[in-house]
């Protein structure tokens, strides 16, 4: 059974009723080209490893259902190349996301003495992949360094809903007793999606040779598709492990 928009609908309804100097050379493809700028160290020009990284935080955005403001846990899982230029520069990739909430919807009629019961459970969720070129102020002078930078994203608004539809109908020729019809039905739909720019900033605690301790803070703008915008301040606390 097509579902596709059903969230958008409701809405309406409700209103209403992601050592060695080495010269790099070639033209390269965009997955390639990106797979050469997050080991940009390769070539040379790091003075630190790539690294992998876990965050945990919130995000606020508008609520897909009733257009009011929302706050949701985020969790994100991130890539980041050597720092490179004297310790001034790295690129990190992200995956991220956040569940947006769960409700169900029913519908129910008589018809010819049938009587008919309809039930969508929908569950709403976000996610994200972002590629950010970041800068290091202070690049290795200090164990503590902010960072500012930019980036561009895709999202992706999902409705995983499953769907119940029953109909309750008499017997002929036998008074009192009735019989039931039931069909069942689940999917994802993609609600909305599209490119977003968006900027961060934070700091970044050097805690030993390897680890960092991140304090980090992202905005999306226009990250809007099919009238929802999900545009908004991220706030993130994690940790990167440099190898």
């Amino acid at each position: 059974m097509a579902r596709t928009q059903f969230v958008r609908r409701e809405r309406h309804a409700t209103n209403s009723h992601p050592t060695q100097s080495v010269r790099c050379r070639g033209r390269l493809g965009p997955g390639l080209g990106l797979a050469v700028l997050l080991m940009w160290s390769t070539c040379g020009l790091a003075a630190s490893g790539p690294g992998i990284g876990f965050k945990v935080g919130v995000q606020t955005l508008e609520d897909p259902i009733d257009l009011d403001d929302t706050t949701r846990t985020r969790v994100e899982v991130e890539l980041s190349s050597a720092r490179f230029f004297d310790d001034h520069f790295d690129l990190a990739v992200t995956l991220g996301g956040s569940n947006l909430g769960s409700f169900t919807t029913e519908y129910g009629d008589v018809v010819d003495d049938v009587t008919i019961a309809e039930v969508y459970d929908d569950d709403l969720s976000l996610f994200d992949i972002r590629l950010a070129a970041r800068f290091y102020p202070l690049g290795d002078a200090s164990k503590i360094r902010p960072y500012v930078g930019a980036g561009v994203g895709y999202f992706w608004f999902f409705d995983q809903w499953d769907y119940e539809y029953t109909e309750i109908y008499p017997v002929p020729g036998y008074p009192g007793v009735y019989d039931v019809y039931t069909e069942e039905d689940d999917d994802v739909d993609t609600a909305a999606e599209g490119f977003f720019p968006f900027i961060t900033a934070g700091v970044a605690f050097s805690i030993g040779e390897q680890f960092e301790l991140l304090l980090d803070f992202q905005y999306d703008f226009e990250k809007t598709d099919s009238g929802y915008d999900f545009g908004g301040p991220i706030y993130m606390i994690g940790g990167r492990f440099r190898f």
